[in-house]
């Protein structure tokens, strides 16, 4: 690198042009370049999305019908999924669970059913009974219950009503003792208007951000790329005004695009 003065130009003329092209140099530099470093360019502003809140909700509709099938039928497995588990933990916790329901199912459907009917194992021992005493077959009532119930001396009204009360008994009983399992609901698993309006307008906001961080940044390369251009610029200048008040010019590589 070599250290140049204006006062090592060749000729007189060039050493004048030079210092009146730099003076003109140096004040729209400084001019122009300073209106810049003052005033930087703003970046643009993206615009928000407005969201329609009857297209989401179409959306929301739309979206709900056409997984219908698959929301049911998730459920319905769900469910079933759920409601064998709690059996076999109610199977473990209390043992014959199963078999005990059966019975008391049965039972409770066959008094609610024939609440007039003897039961049978009542009938089985009163024949037992007929047969050692010698007791013929028709004065037993053993073809008709209500003669049956007759002969016992029971109001049959009361009889059938006592059923049906026995009947409703172990229905609660086996409601009480039931596993107890909690249904899914297919509402959970659909989509509300509210909720795809909030989804889109948090995409339209994210989107907003996105845009605007890019506006951010072009500009900010935009600026800093302006800032150095004008400041180098004025920098030349300030060398050439400096040659023209007699002071000496720094430094240029090569010497080369001043003289």
């Amino acid at each position: 690198m070599k250290r140049l003065k204006l006062g090592n130009c060749r000729h007189g003329a060039d050493r004048q042009f030079h210092h009146h092209t730099w003076g003109y140099i140096a004040g729209a530099a400084i001019t122009v370049g300073g209106s810049l470093l003052s005033k930087p360019k703003a970046p643009k502003t993206a615009q928000p999305v407005d969201t329609n809140l009857q297209d989401e909700q179409t959306k929301a509709l739309e979206g709900n019908l056409g997984n219908e099938s698959s929301i049911e039928n998730l459920i319905s497995r769900g469910n079933s999924f759920n409601a064998k588990q709690a059996l076999s933990l109610t199977e473990t916790t209390m043992p014959g669970y199963t078999d005990l329901a059966k019975s008391l199912t049965s039972r409770a459907k066959t008094l609610a059913d024939h609440p007039y009917d003897v039961p049978q194992e009542v009938q089985d021992n009163l024949s037992r009974i007929a047969a050692e005493k010698g007791i013929s077959a028709g004065t037993r009532g053993q073809f008709n219950d209500f003669s049956l119930l007759r002969d016992l001396g029971v109001n049959q009204l009361q009889y059938g009503q006592t059923s049906i009360n026995q009947a409703q008994s172990l229905t609660q009983v086996l409601s009480n003792i039931a596993p107890k399992v909690n249904p899914m609901s297919p509402l959970s698993f659909y989509i509300t208007p509210a909720q795809q309006a909030a989804i889109t307008g948090g995409n339209n906001t994210a989107r907003q951000a996105v845009t605007q961080g890019q506006f951010n940044a072009d500009t900010a390369a935009q600026n800093a790329g302006n800032a150095d251009l004008w400041g180098s610029l004025a920098g030349y200048a300030m060398q050439g005004l400096n040659a023209k008040n007699g002071q000496q010019a720094p430094d240029v590589e090569g010497g080369k695009g001043l003289f």
